[in-house]
């Protein structure tokens, strides 16, 4: 496959509207980091504001959950998403992973926007995804049908 892993998870970050920082101030709209307990246990925090952190809604005690828990918070923002978290919670949450799935799911809107939005795919690869994704067969057996 030449289509890189590393620009599947930009393409997939551009199209959600993310962009991931590490600094820690109140312009982002999503936080998501590490804090530890009074007697020593860690414990993540996903909010929108660091003023408002409900323990009931924002603590998690898991980091299992987290992932895909970001990923639903990245949703409901709706199209552009500062999301402050480290890079080694990212790699951490295996939220490559999570890009690359996002990816997978969305990559027929992504090949049809691929000009409009600018994600820089390239014909080949293009041609790849839908080899890999066998677009070209349902689009066959839509119009047969």
């Amino acid at each position: 496959m030449t289509l890189t892993e590393e620009k599947m998870i930009k393409i997939a970050k551009q199209k959600l509207g993310l962009e991931v920082t590490d600094s820690f101030d109140n312009s982002c709209d999503l936080y998501c980091y590490n804090e530890s307990t009074v007697d020593g246990y860690d414990v993540w925090v996903l909010t929108h504001s660091l003023k408002d952190i409900n323990i009931c809604e924002n603590v998690y005690y898991y980091e299992s959950d987290l992932a895909s828990a970001v990923m639903e918070e990245i949703g409901y923002n709706g199209n552009e998403t500062l999301l402050h978290m480290d890079e080694y919670m990212w790699d951490d949450l295996y939220m490559d992973d999570q890009m690359l799935e996002y990816f997978a799911e969305a990559v027929e809107d992504i090949i049809e926007d691929n000009d409009e939005e600018g994600y820089g795919l390239t014909k080949a690869e293009i041609q790849e995804l839908k080899d890999e994704y066998g677009l070209e067969a349902e689009e066959i057996e839509e119009t047969v049908s």
